[in-house]
C-alpha cells in the first residue's frame, strides 16, 4: 500500500525526503522580489532573471512526479507572465519603438482599405451599449485564461508519455511571443484608437465595457490601461490556443478539432474586441506552427540536455 505520510521520523517518502528545500525556499522571495520590483527600483534585466530563476528552482528542487510536472508548469506560467510584463515597466524605454501605425496599414492592405475590427464594430456594435455579442465574445476571450493550461492536464492525464514533450513546446510557444514585446511593442486596435487617435476613434476596447457593464459602471470610464498594453504582435492568445489545439489532436481527432475550433473562434473574438490585429493572428499562428513543426528536428537535442538536467535533479 502506497504510504503518503509527511516525512515524520523514520517513514519519510523517498520522493519527500528527496527534496532540496533549500532551494525551493528560495523561490517565494523570489516571487515576492519580482511582484514588488516596481516599487523597490529594479532593473528590467534583474526582474526578468529573478522570474526566469523560479521555474529553473522548481524543477532542480523536486524529484520527478505528476506533482512535480504540474507545479513546474504553474511555475513556468507565472514566469511568462511576470516576462510579459516587465517591459511596460519602464514604457518610456520601449516608447521610441512602439509600432501603432504599421500593423492598421497591414490589416488595411490585407482587407481592402478598411481594417477587419474597424469592419467588425462598425457592423455589428452599437458603441453605446454593451450588446449579447459582445458579452458572448468576451466570454470567448476569457476562456482563454485557462483553455492552454486545461489541454495540458488533459495531456498529463491522458498521455503522460508526452506530456513533457508537448509541455515544452507549448512553453516555448508561450516564451517565444516574448521576443516581439521586448523587441517591437506593438500597439492594440483598442489602444492605436483610444489613445493615439489612429482609426480614426472608431475602435472600442470592448472587453473593458463588457466588465464595467457587469459591474453597474459608466461604459465610458478610463480607468484600466493593463500590464503591458503595447504587447501585441504576435499574438500569444492565438499563439498558444493554436499550440493546445495541435496538442490535443495527439490525444484525438476530435479534442483536435475542438481545441481547432476554439482557436479559430478565439480569433474573431480578438479582432471584433480590439484585442488584436490579423496580422497579429497571422504571425502568432505562424510561430505556433513553426515550434510544432521543428519538435522532430529539435528532438534529439532536447532529449539530450533532458538528460544532463537529470542529472542535476534530486
Amino acid at each position: 500500500m502506497r504510504r503518503f505520510a509527511l516525512g515524520i521520523g523514520s517513514h519519510a517518502p523517498p520522493a519527500i525526503s528527496r527534496v532540496r528545500w533549500l532551494l525551493l525556499a528560495a523561490v517565494p522571495p523570489t516571487v515576492l522580489l519580482v511582484r514588488r520590483r516596481r516599487a523597490l527600483g529594479l532593473p528590467r534585466s534583474l526582474s526578468t532573471a529573478l522570474a526566469v530563476s523560479v521555474p529553473l528552482a522548481v524543477a532542480g528542487a523536486l524529484p520527478r512526479s505528476r506533482s512535480r510536472h504540474v507545479l513546474l508548469w504553474a511555475a513556468q506560467m507565472w514566469a511568462y507572465t511576470a516576462a510579459f510584463e516587465i517591459p511596460y515597466d519602464r514604457p518610456e524605454r520601449i516608447a521610441s519603438r512602439l509600432r501603432v501605425v504599421e500593423p492598421v496599414r497591414a490589416d488595411r492592405a490585407l482587407a481592402g482599405g478598411t481594417t477587419p475590427t474597424e469592419r467588425l464594430q462598425g457592423a455589428l456594435r452599437d458603441p453605446a451599449r454593451v450588446s449579447w455579442l459582445d458579452r458572448a465574445l468576451t466570454a470567448v476571450y476569457a476562456f482563454w485564461e485557462a483553455e492552454p493550461h486545461l489541454a495540458m492536464g488533459a495531456v498529463l492525464l491522458l498521455r503522460p508519455d508526452r506530456f513533457g514533450a508537448l509541455a515544452t513546446r507549448q512553453a516555448a510557444t508561450f516564451d517565444l511571443t516574448l521576443a516581439g514585446y521586448w523587441l517591437l511593442p506593438t500597439a492594440p486596435p483598442w489602444w492605436a484608437a483610444e489613445r493615439a487617435g489612429v482609426l480614426h476613434g472608431d475602435v472600442q476596447r470592448v472587453v473593458m465595457r463588457v466588465l464595467r457593464d457587469l459591474r453597474g459602471k459608466p461604459l465610458e470610464q478610463d480607468d484600466v490601461v493593463g500590464a503591458n498594453p503595447w504587447g501585441s504582435m504576435p499574438s500569444d492568445h492565438f499563439a498558444a490556443a493554436l499550440a493546445a489545439a495541435l496538442a490535443l489532436a495527439e490525444l484525438h481527432p476530435a479534442a483536435g478539432a475542438a481545441g481547432l475550433s476554439y482557436a479559430l473562434v478565439l480569433g474573431v473574438a480578438l479582432v471584433y474586441l480590439g484585442e488584436h490585429y490579423v496580422v497579429d493572428l497571422l504571425a502568432g499562428g505562424g510561430l505556433a506552427l513553426a515550434v510544432a513543426a521543428l519538435e522532430p528536428a529539435l528532438g534529439p537535442v532536447a532529449r539530450r540536455v533532458d538528460a544532463r538536467w537529470r542529472r542535476l535533479e534530486p
